[in-house]
Order: structure tokens, then C-alpha cells, then sequence
């Protein structure tokens, strides 16, 4: 045994609780709440010393932990992009190769997956507030999802019936205008939606002869 190895401090005990962290005592009277689990993976016992080493080795499961506990619970509330992932875990301060190991590991487990991700997405806004392929591609763009991914879901949305759609739920709300102001309007509304030219002049048509006097219609 080396003299440094002889004056380091070591652990001298360890006080594990039902939930919630460890404490860690030290031969020095240092006093460490540390995270149990990273505790246990980073295989520190009694009687170990506790030096630099440990407490880096410690460190590490403990951002190891805080990235996969996090990466989960954000994973449950939706499904998420391998960017958005990322992201969150470089807001929580968890250094990037740890963050590269767990997005590696959440993949591997499918638990993080762009192409199931990009076809989620799209079948969710279809659902709830319907949009053209256009928009859709621009927002799994945004996500970090690559192109080829996007295009492919993209691919399951009909331009055309989506605007017709949306046009629809939109008319009861420009009742009563005259053609130019309700052309004007709707069809400023399916471009914010993503939708091209000609669909929307055929939704917008088709709507205001669905909708207006008999004498308006086109």
C-alpha cells in the first residue's frame, strides 16, 4: 500500500434509507448524501477509500442515473426525437458523453426511435389539429428528425382531404362574409396549416358552395 493510499480517507460507514439517498461518512468526519443507486453501481463499500478516484467514479453513475431516471420520465408524457432528448438532458447539466450513452442505450432498448417518433407525430396532429405535409415536414425537421425519415411519414397524409377537412371545421366561423373576405380568410388560415395553392382554392371553393346561399355559390 502506498502512503497515499495509507493517509487517504476512507468510507467508514454507509447509511442506506428505504427511499431517498445514501449518507456516506468518512474516516476525515466528512458527511457525503450521495444517490443509493449510484452508490451501489459505482461498487463503493466500507472500508474503501474515498479519494478523488471514488468521487469521480461516484460522480459518474450519478450522472448516470440522474440521465436515464430523467430520460424515462420524459419519455413518458410522449414519445420524443433523439434531439429532443438531448436537449432536455444537456438542460439537466448531464455531460455529453454520458448523454450520448443513454440516448445509445434508450435505442437500443426502443425506447428512443425518430422513425416511430416521426410517424407519431404526424398521426397526432392529424388527430388534433390536422396540417399539410409541408408543415409537417418542417416540424420533424425542427425535431431533429433527417429527411428521408420525415418524408416517409409525411407520405401517409392526402393533401387535399386534410384541407378539406380543416376548411370545414374553420367555415361556422366565417359565416355571413361575402366570397372575398371568406376566401381571404380560410385560405390564409390552410397556409398557416401548411397546405399548398391548389388544395386550399379547392377546399375554400368547395366549402363556400357547402355553406353559402344558393344564389352565392361558384
Amino acid at each position: 500500500m502506498s502512503p497515499d493510499e495509507r493517509d487517504a480517507p476512507r468510507v467508514t460507514a454507509i447509511k442506506r434509507r428505504p427511499e431517498g439517498p445514501a449518507v456516506l461518512t468518512t474516516s476525515d468526519g466528512e458527511t457525503v448524501i450521495v444517490h443509493a443507486e449510484a452508490l451501489k453501481l459505482a461498487g463503493i463499500r466500507e472500508g474503501d477509500i474515498f479519494d478523488h478516484k471514488a468521487r469521480k467514479k461516484l460522480d459518474l453513475e450519478k450522472y448516470r442515473q440522474t440521465a436515464h431516471n430523467g430520460a424515462l420520465r420524459h419519455l413518458s408524457r410522449r414519445p420524443r426525437s433523439e434531439k429532443e432528448l438531448r436537449e432536455y438532458l444537456r438542460q439537466r447539466h448531464i455531460p455529453v458523453d454520458i448523454i450520448e450513452e443513454e440516448v445509445e442505450r434508450l435505442r437500443g432498448a426502443g425506447l428512443v426511435d425518430d422513425e416511430a417518433f416521426a410517424q407519431s407525430w404526424v398521426g397526432e396532429r392529424q388527430s388534433s389539429a390536422p396540417r399539410g405535409q409541408r408543415l409537417l415536414r418542417y416540424e420533424l425537421l425542427g425535431k431533429g428528425v433527417q429527411a428521408e425519415v420525415a418524408e416517409e411519414a409525411v407520405l401517409s397524409v392526402d393533401d387535399r382531404t386534410a384541407a378539406l377537412a380543416v376548411a370545414r371545421g374553420r367555415a361556422h366561423r366565417l359565416a355571413g362574409l361575402e366570397f372575398r373576405v371568406f376566401s381571404q380568410r380560410l385560405g390564409g388560415f390552410l397556409r398557416r396549416r401548411g397546405f399548398a395553392y391548389d388544395d386550399i382554392q379547392e377546399a375554400v371553393r368547395t366549402v363556400w358552395n357547402e355553406t353559402a346561399p344558393e344564389s352565392d355559390r361558384r
